[in-house]
């Protein structure tokens, strides 16, 4: 399977859309994806996001469900993480589209022409992102269609005397809320946090 490039760095400020991203899996199985959350974080403030819930297709591991809470009989009915892949990529291309909305609406004036607006692509991320990365593509098949910077990494520049930089601890020191191992919440902290890296002038 590909693998994904390098992600450059990010010249600080980023001002497009932050997609954090983050799986949570059933089993010790690559691409056991049971859960996916994504949230689009525009300028610090979550602007949508959501969860699905998915069919792994394999065994559920007690210790694993004992780590997400995340049960057989949850998933039960769900689709597959290939089957829906579409509608997910949908819910961000939405996203995007709004926010480029709100800039070229917000900028309109006689001195700034329509062309001169910018756009910056999205900037997706992951706690771990080789993690992430890794079971999406086993899940699809497929390698992804996007780059996905590490937040780890970013943390680690931004926030250099923090004596860990897991998600949990990252979070804490910058104040934001966070259900660990809930993959919305993973992945809305995700997002902040590297929002809160770029500002801090550690790109991705």
């Amino acid at each position: 399977m590909a693998r994904a490039p390098r992600v450059p760095r990010i010249a600080a400020p980023h001002g497009g859309p932050i997609v954090g991203i983050d799986v949570e899996t059933a089993c010790s199985e690559h691409g056991a994806v049971c859960s996916i959350g994504v949230s689009i974080v525009v300028r610090g403030s979550v602007l949508r996001e959501r969860q699905w819930f998915l069919d792994p297709g394999t065994r559920f591991d007690p210790r694993f469900i004992g780590i997400h809470g995340i049960t057989p009989a949850r998933v039960a009915g769900e689709p597959r993480l290939a089957q829906m892949w579409r509608s997910l990529l949908d819910f961000i291309d939405d996203a995007v589209a709004q926010t480029r909305e709100q800039t070229l609406f917000s900028s309109l004036n006689l001195d700034v022409p329509i062309a001169g607006v910018e756009h910056p692509a999205p900037l997706y991320v992951a706690h771990n992102a080789a993690f992430d990365r890794l079971q999406i593509e086993h899940a699809l098949a497929s390698p992804l269609p996007f780059r996905v910077a590490c937040t780890v990494a970013m943390s680690r520049r931004a926030f250099p005397t923090l004596g860990r930089h897991n998600l949990a601890t990252v979070a804490s020191h910058l104040r934001i809320a966070l259900q660990h191992h809930d993959a919305l919440s993973d992945a809305r902290a995700c997002a902040l946090i590297a929002h809160h890296c770029i500002a801090a002038g550690a790109g991705a």
